[in-house]
């Protein structure tokens, strides 16, 4: 299970976090994103790409610290049946490795901004190496490239002359924008953080 921590930079401009948990919560997570504290959402997933998808999310202009921590996770069998479960009443080591993992995202110089931890700890390293990268790169995008961005469906071809028709642009400028936000490399990116997510679960002893 791939845990989520959300906690809102003082200060930042930022999705608010109402907002947020909405758009979280879209994904379709396993356990559905609920706020934990003021400032800090929680929830999960039990598939790497959409886990990712979520992170990405609170990488937008650069306004929250992000914490994912992949292993088990255990949910109370009848609050699930009723949809009526948040994390503050699963238990297991994937919600102590977000924890940690979101406590470690404002150190460092430049901060992290973003850690995954989980058991293999050489993997956890290389796949918060790679988020690092993909934070950068979507905190650094301005408004009128994620409003070109979200209108994208992840996997699907030929969506440019869709996204312009619905902006009021030209292709073109829409295959501008994509390349000046990075996009493609972000995409190519992707399934390389998805495996390496995969293994850490994979490698997770089973209790």
């Amino acid at each position: 299970m791939y845990v989520l921590t959300f906690i809102r930079r003082k200060g930042a401009k930022s999705l608010p976090l109402e907002e947020l948990c909405d758009k979280l919560n879209t994904l379709e997570p396993f356990i559905p994103f609920t706020k934990t504290y003021p400032d800090e959402l929680q929830g999960a997933f039990n598939h790497p790409e959409h886990a990712i998808r979520a992170f990405l999310l609170g990488a937008l202009y650069n306004g929250y610290w992000i914490g994912i921590g992949v292993g088990g996770l255990r949910a109370p069998r009848f609050a699930m049946a009723l949809g009526a479960v948040g994390i503050p009443e699963c238990s297991g080591e994937a919600i102590s490795y977000s924890r940690l993992a979101v406590e470690q995202a404002p150190t460092g110089a430049p901060s992290k901004c973003v850690v995954v931890l989980g058991h293999d700890q050489k993997l956890s390293q290389h796949a918060t190496g790679i988020a690092r990268l993909l934070y950068r790169v979507c905190a650094e995008r301005s408004e009128a490239e994620n409003r070109v961005i979200s209108l994208l469906i992840p996997g699907v071809r030929g969506q440019q002359k869709a996204v312009a028709q619905a902006l009021g642009i030209s292709s073109q400028a829409v295959s501008k924008t994509l390349v000046r936000a990075q996009w493609h490399e972000q995409e190519a990116a992707l399934p390389v953080l998805q495996e390496l997510l995969s293994s850490i679960h994979r490698l997770t002893p089973k209790h």
